[in-house]
């Protein structure tokens, strides 16, 4: 498993950010503005979608879900926040892919993700960026579910709204 250090938000970032100049961590347009229904009945929107096409090994991926209400900010203000925490996600060990949701009707948001494998996942929750997620979210809205050997693509395709 990676360092600490490889797994501190200087590196995650300086990571992400070579990532993007080398054309190895996109944004994708795929899935844009679809509408996802979940088990317990709301839709998300998808307004982001960022992935990193050096996935090779997805045998053991783990789709990891968490909805949340933010305690402060409008809708469009938390969508330019987000952009920091999803570098300092994007160059954590293990990151594959992250889709970012809302649920306008309700002030819900959504992170969609694709972990490499459960043991990445499990460091990611630990790290600082998820951390300060949880700050940034009114405690009792948060919820979270975990999908092993499930890819994200396949999620949202069995969820997508038609």
């Amino acid at each position: 498993m990676a360092t600490k250090f490889r797994k501190s938000p200087p590196v995650c970032l300086f990571i992400s950010i070579g990532r993007l100049l080398a054309g190895k961590l996109k944004f994708s347009k795929h899935y844009l503005n679809d509408t996802v229904k979940m088990e317990d009945g709301q839709e998300f929107k998808i307004f982001r979608h960022i992935t990193v096409f050096t996935t090779k090994e997805i045998e053991q991926a783990v789709t990891f879900i968490v909805s949340f209400k933010f305690a402060r900010l409008s809708h469009n203000a938390n969508r330019v926040a987000s952009i920091i925490p999803m570098l300092l996600i994007a160059g954590f060990p293990g990151f594959q892919t992250k889709m970012y949701a809302v649920n306008k009707t309700n002030g819900f948001w959504q992170g969609v993700y694709q972990w490499k494998t459960h043991k990445h996942l499990e460091e990611y929750l630990k790290s600082f960026v998820y951390k300060m997620m949880n700050k940034r979210a009114i405690q009792e809205t948060i919820c979270s579910w975990e999908h092993d050997n499930q890819l994200l693509i396949m999620y949202i395709d069995k969820h997508k709204v038609v």
